[in-house]
């Protein structure tokens, strides 16, 4: 939807959509670390967390984060993909 509002003629290009540099990270054991310290700590290194997948209950949880101009590092959770 975002793709089609940005570019009515649905070309792929490159980060289409997203402003800055977004970080997806997915929570890999919330009977570990749970999502909310994955978030505390990307506050913390300062990122600006933009979104959280609903389900935070579970493995897998993906989270996304902007800022710090860093590679994010996270306890408990694997970056996925950085879009840029």
């Amino acid at each position: 939807i975002i793709m089609a509002q940005a570019n009515p003629n649905a070309d792929v290009r490159a980060a289409n959509g997203f402003v800055g540099t977004t970080h997806i990270m997915a929570v890999t054991d919330v009977s570990v670390v749970s999502v909310k310290a994955v978030c505390t700590e990307a506050q913390v290194e300062g990122f600006i967390v933009v979104a959280v997948e609903n389900d935070i209950a579970s493995d897998g949880c993906h989270i996304a984060v902007q800022g710090a101009g860093a590679t994010p590092s996270f306890t408990g959770a694997t970056l996925v993909v950085t879009f840029s």
